[in-house]
């Protein structure tokens, strides 16, 4: 492993640096990711571009963050002055003893060199350094290479999310309500269950989904939004006995309405389409949107059939840090 240092290194691997790296971050992933940025990977390739010209007081408040908290948290690879290779690590929450690697890119041309197998151990071998006891990361299930090397490094897959789109054109919104489902009932959300609510998703949650799209904004889903009175922002399907079997949520990401869905071992085709069904019901006319499952049969047959397509599936992986 080389390791470049000091101003004038041109290259190898080495931290990154807030007040110089930016921008050249910034250019590498939209390079790396062009055919696969969403809203969300332009919004940060966008506030990456603007804080480089702020990377001195960026560097300046980083005097008073924890490791793994700051503002570029990771490795670049350098090639004659220019960063061909960029990972982030950064702990899963403040204070956590896990940590995500996110963004692993590497500029065509450069590939296949190893670049990106020290990147990604530099930044194993820091969460070790700093307390870590795991190590998670996401990939495309399309990515054979990556894979190949996540797993040569102990990362184990922990589950998989489904990415949906619906296009405005693609279906029409529901008018009315689909048929009930005998011995259950449809109803909104009560602001007082958002304890409850949160313990049961995270009983049935794909565990790739809470570590990478967790549902932290489920007390604000409770809350009206100003969008029609017939909307309403989470669902859930109960038994007669008040038994929970499913649950969908709307929330907002990059300004598209992204639909959350979840179902109980025990919820079936018919449960998951009264689900997604009602929780269509009133959504604005002309409005794309997003949806995120896990590989639920059930969930994934409702959502086809109501205009969603699939546009890539990630795999969510994990390594144990104390194992090496």
């Amino acid at each position: 492993m080389v390791i470049a240092s000091g101003r004038k290194a041109t290259s190898g691997l080495r931290p990154a640096d807030v007040r110089r790296d930016l921008r050249g971050i910034a250019d590498l992933l939209a390079e790396a990711f062009a055919s696969e940025l969403d809203e969300t990977g332009q919004r940060i390739i966008r506030e990456l571009r603007f804080w480089s010209r702020l990377g001195w007081l960026l560097k300046g408040l980083e005097w008073f963050l924890p490791p793994g908290e700051t503002f570029a948290p990771g490795y670049v690879w350098v090639e004659g002055g220019r960063i061909v290779g960029y990972t982030m690590v950064r702990r899963f929450r403040p204070g956590s003893d896990g940590w995500l690697i996110a963004n692993v890119a590497v500029a065509e041309g450069f590939r296949g060199r190893g670049i990106g197998r020290a990147l990604v151990s530099a930044c194993l071998e820091y969460a070790r350094a700093h307390g870590g006891r795991w190590a998670a990361l996401q990939v495309r299930a399309d990515n054979a290479p990556a894979l190949r090397l996540y797993r040569s490094l102990g990362f184990m897959e922990i589950g998989r999310i489904q990415v949906w789109r619906r296009e405005a054109w693609s279906a029409p919104v529901p008018s009315s309500y689909p048929p009930e489902v005998p011995g259950c009932r449809m109803r909104p959300a009560w602001p007082g269950e958002a304890s409850s609510l949160s313990a049961w998703i995270a009983s049935v949650e794909n565990p790739a989904l809470h570590l990478f799209e967790p549902l932290s904004l489920l007390p604000m889903a409770l809350s009206p939004w100003p969008l029609g009175p017939r909307w309403k922002t989470l669902w859930v399907i109960e038994t007669a006995g008040r038994e929970i079997v499913g649950a969908a949520a709307w929330i907002r990401r990059e300004g598209l309405l992204t639909l959350r869905a979840f179902l109980a071992s025990s919820g079936t085709p018919q449960h998951a389409r009264w689900l997604v069904e009602t929780a269509l019901l009133g959504i604005p006319p002309g409005l794309p949107l997003m949806a995120l499952t896990g590989e639920e049969p059930a969930l994934s047959a409702a959502l086809l059939s109501l205009g969603f397509q699939p546009i890539r599936t990630l795999i969510g992986m994990r390594c144990d840090l104390r194992a090496r």
